[in-house]
């Protein structure tokens, strides 16, 4: 849409989205329910015309005209912008609108909100809907040292690459009952192996198994969870 230079934009749209942080697989999982974004205030009148615009698109993806026989108002509009033309996009989209009064006014512009969308849950899709909770699409991890821990140092779980792996992804580990939170991945640590140290009071907490359970599950910057991997059983066996 063309711009316009005026002395103050409107007040930016707010996009009501699951997670504040973006729009996520959760937001488009029902084709039918459209996304929601909230404009104003704005003083209007009967046959007063809203075009909102999503990232670069020359069309608008939501419109409103208010009602002939509304009467006038200071308020917010809810826009409904349809989930199944929304994309992916590798950094933030801009998200804005036009009021034009009718009949005739001179149209005003919207600040524009940025938002990140990320359709694509991280470990892609789960492979077995018996499993709710659990994305066969994730390897194991992997722990070191091989075999029989009988040390609580230097014990490390290895994950390995995944599909739709993430600037901003959060990896939380469990072992056994306790659970370690990786810091969030950086641009230099995607496709790469994510190597994450189990600290040894943690092994040493938890104590001996013959079948400890080691697992992780991915969270994105929008809230798009990976379920939790399939479990890598372990034998402990601390000496002392």
């Amino acid at each position: 849409m063309s711009k316009h230079i005026h002395q103050r934009n409107l007040d930016k749209p707010l996009i009501l989205s699951a997670n504040p942080a973006g729009v996520g697989a959760i937001d488009v999982e029902n084709p039918e329910k459209p996304l929601n974004v909230l404009v104003g205030p704005l003083n209007l009148k009967p046959l007063d015309h809203i075009d909102l615009y999503w990232a670069e698109a020359a069309e608008p993806a939501a419109t409103y005209d208010h009602p002939l026989d509304a009467p006038p108002t200071n308020g917010f509009v809810t826009l409904s912008v349809d989930s199944r033309s929304l994309a992916s996009a590798p950094d933030p989209v801009p998200v804005s609108y036009r009021f034009s009064p009718f009949p005739g006014g001179t149209s005003e512009d919207s600040d524009a909100s940025h938002i990140r969308v990320k359709l694509e849950a991280p470990g892609g899709i789960d492979t077995d809907p018996a499993t709710p909770y659990e994305n066969e699409a994730l390897r194991p991890p992997q722990v070191q040292p091989s075999g029989v821990i009988v040390d609580p140092q230097g014990v490390r779980v290895i994950i390995a690459p995944y599909p739709h792996m993430s600037e901003g992804d959060r990896i939380s580990v469990s072992w056994a009952d306790q659970t370690l939170q990786h810091p969030a991945l950086g641009a230099a640590e995607l496709e790469r192996e994510v190597v994450v140290p189990i600290p040894a009071q943690i092994v040493e907490s938890v104590g001996n198994s013959s079948s400890l359970p080691v697992r992780y599950e991915i969270h994105d910057v929008v809230g798009n969870w990976s379920k939790r991997s399939p479990a890598t059983e372990v034998v402990v066996s601390l000496g002392g």
